[in-house]
């Protein structure tokens, strides 16, 4: 009975935890909604699942589950890229911008973790839940780098400690900025953000953005 009892109260932490990611992610896709607008950029109509594969669907409609698929090829929220779009310079320049969600920089803050083991990574209270902006700006004639996934799965961009870095790549020019998520936590702390970004992205010469 004891043991049939602690199984229970898992299983409601369970419940707890999937109705509490509902609302976060409820959340999260709200504010990525209006900070495209506040940015002007088309409102986010695409994205990519990272940090694991995602679960593909078989030709007869099933999804495909696989031998030594993991547990996290289901949770598609813990590292998720939003694309805003791009946008027109008057140069003849163009820029893309995406947000990535990490909803966990566990493993990321520690230098040898292992995906599949969760003892491996930083503590719960330790990690932190962040967003990393990544915009990149292409001269005319250029094509775009935009090797996303080069990035978002690079310790030195994911971990906590990360807050903004410039890249100079064929050509093009990427800014990556890091907030903690906590930045956002009204309407307020998110306009100050949104400005501290759009003041990078000007001293760093890549564009001249002004909230909307």
């Amino acid at each position: 009975m004891e043991k049939i009892e602690e199984l229970n109260n898992a299983l409601c932490d369970v419940r707890k935890a999937h109705r509490i990611i509902h609302e976060y992610q409820q959340r999260m896709l709200d504010l990525i909604r209006v900070i495209a607008a506040k940015l002007d950029f088309s409102s986010c109509g695409v994205g990519n699942k990272y940090f694991s594969n995602p679960i593909y669907r078989k030709r007869d409609g099933w999804l495909e589950i696989c031998d030594g698929m993991w547990a996290w090829d289901f949770l598609y929220s813990y590292v998720f890229e939003y694309y805003l779009g791009e946008m027109s310079c008057d140069d003849g320049s163009s820029v893309a911008l995406s947000i990535v969600q990490y909803s966990d920089t566990g493993c990321f803050d520690i230098i040898e973790s292992d995906p599949q083991r969760i003892e491996t990574f930083a503590s719960e209270e330790e990690s932190i839940t962040k967003l990393l902006f990544i915009i990149e700006c292409k001269p005319k004639k250029k094509e775009w780098v935009w090797d996303i996934e080069e990035i978002v799965n690079n310790k030195e961009f994911a971990c906590k400690s990360h807050t903004h870095t410039i890249l100079e790549k064929k050509g093009c020019r990427q800014g990556l900025y890091s907030f903690p998520l906590e930045r956002f936590v009204d309407e307020k702390s998110m306009i100050q953000a949104l400005q501290e970004f759009c003041d990078f992205c000007k001293e760093q010469d890549i564009i001249e953005l002004e909230l909307v």
